[in-house]
């Protein structure tokens, strides 16, 4: 280490260490505060963002549990505001199921099928909602009828890994299998609902089964 034998000589080298140093611990320093600064303003945005969301989202939860068709209008009104205010958050996923469904209970099955197509898109592939949302979309493919639209729904679903939702998946396979004539294919992925179900109690599937195991014989 080198040694200074007067003040003079230690005050000339702190100069020159800050000549050739200070400007860049200044910048270090500078952006270490922004990042924390910028770190804290993100996640009070993120908070707020999160609160004005789930705001909406109740009232839309709200608009639903009336479910009348003067509420229609309002449902589908606060899907879009999640959307596109906050179409990264889960409440915008949510809320285009409830938007969804309300669609279904007026018989709109094409705007049924655009909101479901948005979750679809924007939900995580890997998550659970992902799964329930997809397989809400091919039943509502599924009923607008027509062989077409059948096949249509059966490629959504078909080689999915449901992983929890892997009953629901095979029944609902098994009522498009119905619908295109398929009984043979029906009663294999009713039986594979059957033995995917891990609570059993699937009344409305076991009388699928029977149903087609009437057929058969």
């Amino acid at each position: 280490m080198e040694t200074y034998r007067t003040e003079d000589e230690q005050l000339a080298a702190v100069k020159r260490w800050w000549k050739e140093n200070g400007k860049s611990l200044v910048i270090g320093v500078l952006l270490a505060i922004a990042a924390v600064f910028g770190w804290q303003s993100w996640q009070a945005n993120k908070q707020a963002s999160g609160e004005a969301a789930s705001e909406i989202y109740f009232s839309l939860i709200e608009a639903v549990a009336l479910s009348n068709e003067s509420q229609t209008s309002t449902v589908m009104h606060l899907a879009e505001q999640l959307k596109n205010d906050y179409g990264s958050l889960t409440y915008a996923q949510y809320g285009a199921l409830l938007a969804a469904k309300q669609a279904v209970l007026e018989g709109n099955f094409e705007e049924a099928e655009s909101q479901l197509s948005w979750a679809v898109d924007n939900a995580d592939k890997a998550g659970s909602l992902h799964k329930v949302a997809l397989l809400r979309l091919a039943r509502v493919v599924a009923a607008q009828g027509g062989e077409d639209n059948q096949q249509r729904a059966l490629a959504l679903i078909e080689g999915v890994d449901a992983g929890a939702h892997q009953a629901s998946y095979d029944e609902v396979k098994g009522d498009i299998y119905l619908s295109l004539g398929r009984e043979a294919d029906a009663r294999s992925a009713y039986q594979a609902a059957a033995a995917a179900s891990e609570t059993g109690a699937r009344p409305l599937l076991n009388l699928k089964l029977d149903d087609v195991a009437a057929e058969e014989g």
